[in-house]
């Protein structure tokens, strides 16, 4: 029997690609399981609070961006998920890492 991620995944994608990524096993010990969840707890955390996000795209030189809205979505909300996704970047890399 099929694993079930590579079953699912065979729907949108190349069979063959989806099983050998779906095989692959990627060490992971307690302490960069513990690193990544304390890392995007506390970043998430931050990023959460707003002026964070703020600051960011002010000090990028991106100051317009705080007030767009086009749309129903936001500039800050759309910097505060990019700010999100390069965070668990980071917990993904400390997972595998440590």
């Amino acid at each position: 029997m099929e694993k079930p991620l590579a079953l699912m995944a065979s729907v949108l994608c190349h069979k063959p690609a989806v099983e050998r990524w779906a095989s692959v096993t990627v060490p992971v010990t307690a302490l960069g399981v513990a690193t990544a969840v304390a890392w995007s707890a506390d970043t998430h955390a931050i990023l959460d609070r707003r002026w964070p996000v703020r600051l960011i795209l002010e000090r990028a030189g991106a100051p317009k961006f705080t007030t767009l809205q086009s749309g129903g979505i936001s500039g800050p909300y759309l910097a505060d998920q990019a700010l999100h996704a390069t965070t668990l970047l980071g917990s993904a890399i400390m997972l595998v890492r440590l």
